[in-house]
């Protein structure tokens, strides 16, 4: 089962990436859970500035991880298992930060492998809390949002899939104002509580022509799709080129070639 699209949000992946190294960085200090306290001294004292230091580089590595993760929002599908993995990965490459500073302090009475070991599972001991907490949270926020959610007519839905055939958008018709094509994607762009949101699918129009025809949309240009139900008019330029001007502020007027200026002019 694939994940929410809420987990691939700027505002999820802040809260991890906040959450989880304060939440370390204040539990270490006040419990000095297993054997932290001795682990970060390295027998010299030095607890304090470890635990900064092991905060901060765990800091670094999830903004790194969750900003990839952003930034790669509309080509990952991942389900459960694989974010799991995902978020287990980043537990991983902090234990290895982590053992690179603190091998070092510690050699050579304790081996570096030992060190990476005991970092990692240190690690995954302390951040499982804020890690399940924050995943429960956002889990039902979404649940919450569902049931909050009127009613959509299954019929009025589109189930946008990408060229390898994965489901990857679900969006109800009405709410799309068009769709542009560029190289090797498309760009929904469509209506999200009122605001103006843009999806970027890897397909083709053509792939897509089909199921937006049959749901309504109207090609009006060679890269372009229409809703026309969100069509205010249709006028020219001073250079005589035809563009449809829609009934949300802020969106550039879509183009509209002499070969289908007729058809969308009639529906208007």
């Amino acid at each position: 089962m694939a994940i929410s699209r809420n987990f691939y949000r700027m505002s999820a992946n802040i809260l991890y990436f906040t959450v989880v190294p304060l939440f370390y960085f204040l539990f270490t200090l006040t419990y000095q859970p297993f054997e932290m306290q001795e682990f970060l001294s390295v027998g010299q004292g030095y607890f304090t500035n470890n635990l900064i230091f092991t905060s901060l580089i765990l800091f670094g590595v999830l903004v790194l991880s969750r900003m990839l993760l952003y930034l790669l929002r509309n080509t990952l599908d991942l389900n459960w298992t694989l974010y799991i993995l995902w978020c287990s990965g980043e537990i991983v490459v902090t234990g290895l930060f982590w053992s690179i500073l603190l091998g070092i302090e510690w050699a050579p009475a304790v081996p570096y492998f030992s060190v990476m070991t005991t970092c990692i599972l240190y690690l995954a001991g302390i951040t499982v809390f804020p890690y399940i907490i924050i995943t429960q949270a956002i889990q039902l926020h979404v649940i919450g949002m569902a049931k909050q959610a009127p009613a959509q007519d299954e019929k009025t839905l589109i189930r946008f899939h990408d060229d390898q055939k994965r489901l990857k958008f679900i969006i109800s018709s009405p709410a799309i104002l068009y769709i542009e094509a560029e190289d090797n994607y498309v760009h929904i762009v469509h209506l999200d509580n009122g605001k103006i949101k843009d999806f970027s699918l890897r397909s083709s129009m053509r792939a897509l022509e089909e199921v937006l025809s049959k749901h309504g949309m109207v090609r009006c240009h060679r890269s372009f799709f229409v809703n026309p139900d969100h069509v205010e008019l249709v006028k020219k330029d001073v250079n005589g080129y035809a563009l449809a001007q829609l009934d949300r502020s802020g969106l550039d007027p879509v183009p509209v070639s002499k070969k289908y200026y007729d058809s969308l002019s009639a529906l208007l």
